[in-house]
């Protein structure tokens, strides 16, 4: 508060222990704020270290993606599961042909367009947006994004595309790289692919069934390397995890636990990578984690019982969508429409609701939201170029 002569009881403090003590433990939309009152608090949270210092503190927020009736609007938004009043948070609203592709760090992969897309990369805390180079789009083929990561031997953010052709030909389907903000693209070849023994199934099988697309199906980001479940290759009797080693860019392929069954999903609990295992008749869910990662050594950790929960809602989808949340609860999606937050136990907390529709057309996607305040990764000449102030086809913000 200010004293009689105008000044704060924040001019008596050291500037270190502003930064380091109380900008670090602020949300990123008050460092936004605070970033307007002083050129010097703009500066001291505007280095690389207090940015990545900052991200690193934030939780990890499910997205979901609800869509508003007349408007024809679809609005994503965050769950707030640290807030003292559980809350979601608006991050974008787009139109029906606008698409969430990818997150990384706090920044989103949004693509625009009924039938030719266009992408942008936006940070919705600051409320930034630039256009995304894409591919070469080649004849009879299509492309998707199956990946966004920053790769730290260069410190870029890159995008992986897999090109896949539009029918049914024996054209190959084939992935590259494409940095954002700079020229840098790279085609990842047979050089690029770690062969696995005998006994694992064909990774050049696999790839060439091609990845899923990010949008619905977005990696788990582990341990420098992004993960995608991959179910009974070859016949084989267990199904696998596709890794791609975002330092060198390489592919390899990663066992998973035997009695799994085929409906699973991959997730990171507590820092550590899970696979659920859902029953056939979707009643329990079986959590198996990594033991000893380099091993590829799982252990049993938890089987959730759906049915036990005191408000058991209708099971509709035929593998239900979940998400973790920071203090160890669940967000799970039984039938469309309807999000159920639970304890680890499967014991029923509340419905989750949007103010605006109580609940309706609210969908979990697999998406998570890391809120930062890294900007886009933009090269002087589109800085120069006035590429983040480009107005994008849809609204962002937090």
């Amino acid at each position: 508060m200010p004293d009689s002569g105008g000044a704060t009881v924040l001019d008596d403090l050291p500037e270190w222990i502003l930064v380091e003590e109380i900008f670090i433990r602020l949300p990123p939309r008050d460092i936004v704020r605070c970033r307007a009152v002083r050129k010097l608090w703009q500066s001291a949270t505007s280095t690389d270290k207090f940015m990545l210092d900052h991200h690193r503190r934030q939780p990890f927020l499910p997205i979901l993606s609800h869509v508003v009736e007349p408007q024809k609007t679809s609005l994503v938004l965050s769950f707030d599961a640290d807030a003292v009043q559980r809350r979601l948070c608006p991050v974008i609203r787009t139109l029906y042909s606008g698409i969430l592709e990818a997150t990384c760090d706090g920044l989103l992969i949004v693509s625009h367009g009924a039938t030719a897309h266009e992408f942008f990369i936006c940070n919705p805390v600051t409320r930034k947006c630039a256009p995304l180079r894409t591919p070469q789009n080649l004849l009879n083929y299509y492309y998707q994004i199956v990946g966004f990561y920053r790769h730290k031997p260069s410190g870029q953010y890159r995008v992986l595309w897999v090109s896949c052709p539009t029918n049914n030909t024996n054209h190959r389907t084939f992935y590259c790289v494409i940095a954002v903000g700079s020229d840098y693209t790279r085609q990842i070849r047979q050089g690029c692919i770690r062969q696995p023994t005998s006994s694992s199934p064909s990774l050049e099988l696999a790839l060439r069934e091609r990845l899923p697309g990010s949008s619905g199906y977005p990696p788990i980001d582990h341990r420098g390397s992004l993960h995608w479940t991959i179910v009974r290759y070859d016949r084989c009797d267990a199904g696998y995890i596709m890794v791609f080693k975002t330092a060198d860019e390489t592919f390899r392929l990663m066992c998973c636990p035997a009695q799994l069954p085929s409906q699973q999903l991959l997730l990171e609990i507590d820092g550590t990578l899970a696979l659920c295992g859902i029953s056939s008749d979707r009643v329990t869910v079986d959590v198996w984690v990594v033991q000893d990662y380099d091993a590829e050594a799982w252990s049993f950790k938890h089987r959730i019982y759906l049915s036990g929960m005191d408000e058991s809602p209708f099971v509709d989808l035929k593998v239900p969508r979940m998400a973790v949340l920071s203090d160890g609860e669940l967000l799970i999606q039984f039938a469309p429409r309807h999000v159920v937050r639970c304890d680890i136990d499967g014991r029923f907390v509340e419905y989750v609701k949007s103010e605006e529709d109580q609940g309706k057309n609210l969908w979990l996607t697999r998406h998570r939201l890391q809120e930062s305040l890294i900007p886009l990764p933009l090269s002087n000449e589109m800085q120069e170029g006035g590429a983040a102030s480009v107005e994008p086809p849809f609204f962002i913000g937090l």
